[in-house]
């Protein structure tokens, strides 16, 4: 097996490179993984909205009526008074909202007067404080019409009106976006994904350049005399690639199995890492007919950035293929790399396991073989003329 051993010892020299990269992906995926999680478990309860009420009208049961009323929409911050200290403290967002109940107001409101409350708002923050708004609105609407239809009342009466008879529902704003939720299956279909990537770069920058080294032109006479037999030398040659590939592939699997919060070893898990070993063969094919169809060193290293990166946007790697335009979608389509992912969305899209389900899964995985299999008789091929040009 002197070929096999061959073969790592050049292997060891790119050790540090799949190192580095490996750490990397992982990194990089895990740390967008769980800004995922962390964003999605967040409880979006009701924000209340943090004002500054200043009441310069005094103390009045109508006013106290309106300040408890408000209690349900807005969270009251304490600020010194003074002008400087209230600008920082919008400033700063302390509070969002400044609202001030003007010197006679309860007066003349009742008295069927129109009456301004003053605010001061956060530009940055207008979709949270209209929900205070329309409270305010809806309170004073209330109670205008009540004193309209009641010429003769006492405050007493027109408070405990207004609390006994629920006011006009008002939407409450939350300033969070919807996030989409994310399960054990989202989380595998993120990561193997991503792992596409990584596979692509780092097999042809490994096995490209060993089998670069292995197949040069003095390396190949001295083979063509050597004991060893041109059927040993290609077995030694393909179990030494799948050996480094599975390898490779298996630590990266277990990885993510091990870093999903939420992991399952459940039939959708199984069926991405049948994918990606799947997908591993296409990309060994590829880095197989680069190492000995390249001469330079830097060429392989250059193709390796070029076709990684190339085959993951097109693929749908790093953007969602449901994002992608169509004729970014139809270029990809040719790619092993669409397939791969979409393969990958699929299962992680099911719910039910049935043969009519998965029957689309198997076709993406027929599909990426056949994809190997040109590769395969190209380096058939190429094989073939570099074995003519040694002799």
């Amino acid at each position: 097996m002197q070929v096999f051993r061959t073969y790592f010892k050049i292997m060891k020299k790119h050790m540090l490179s799949l190192f580095l990269y490996g750490i990397m992906f992982i990194a990089i995926t895990l740390l967008v993984t769980f800004q995922i999680f962390r964003d999605d478990n967040k409880e979006f309860a009701v924000s209340k909205v943090p004002i500054l009420l200043i009441n310069n009208d005094g103390d009045n049961e109508f006013v106290e009526a309106f300040i408890t009323y408000l209690e349900g929409y807005v969270k009251y911050i304490d600020v010194e008074d003074s002008e400087g200290a209230r600008k920082d403290a919008l400033f700063y967002h302390d509070v969002y909202y400044i609202l001030t109940i003007p010197k006679g107001f309860t007066d003349e409101f009742l008295s069927g007067k129109e009456i301004v409350l003053t605010k001061e708002i956060q530009p940055d923050k207008m979709m949270p404080v209209q929900s205070v708004d329309s409270a305010i609105d809806n309170y004073l609407n209330m109670a205008k019409t009540y004193i309209n239809y009641n010429s003769e009342f006492e405050i007493g009466e027109l408070t405990n009106f207004l609390s006994m008879n629920p006011v006009e529902d008002t939407e409450i704003i939350i300033e969070s976006s919807k996030k989409k939720s994310i399960d054990s299956a989202g989380f595998n279909m993120y990561y193997f994904n991503y792992m596409g990537y990584i596979m692509i770069v780092c097999f042809i920058l490994s096995v490209g350049t060993v089998m670069m080294s292995l197949n040069g032109l003095d390396i190949s006479r001295r083979q063509s005399v050597s004991p060893v037999s041109s059927r040993g030398l290609n077995f030694q040659l393909i179990l030494a690639n799948l050996v480094f590939v599975v390898a490779y592939l298996s630590i990266l699997i277990i990885i993510g199995y091990l870093a999903n919060p939420l992991r399952s070893f459940d039939f959708g898990f199984m069926l991405m890492v049948i994918n990606s070993f799947v997908f591993a063969l296409v990309t060994l094919c590829i880095s197989y007919l680069i190492g000995i169809s390249i001469k330079e060193k830097n060429a392989i290293q250059a193709l390796s950035t070029a076709l990684s990166l190339g085959l993951a946007f097109l693929g749908g790697m790093f953007v969602p293929q449901e994002i992608l335009g169509s004729a970014t979608i139809k270029v990809g389509s040719f790619l092993p790399s669409y397939w791969y992912v979409r393969a990958n969305n699929t299962i992680g899209s099911l719910s039910n396991y049935g043969i009519k389900n998965l029957r689309p899964i198997f076709q993406y995985m027929a599909i990426q073989i056949g994809f190997a299999a040109v590769f395969i008789a190209m380096i058939l091929v190429v094989a073939k003329k570099k074995r003519q040009n040694a002799t």
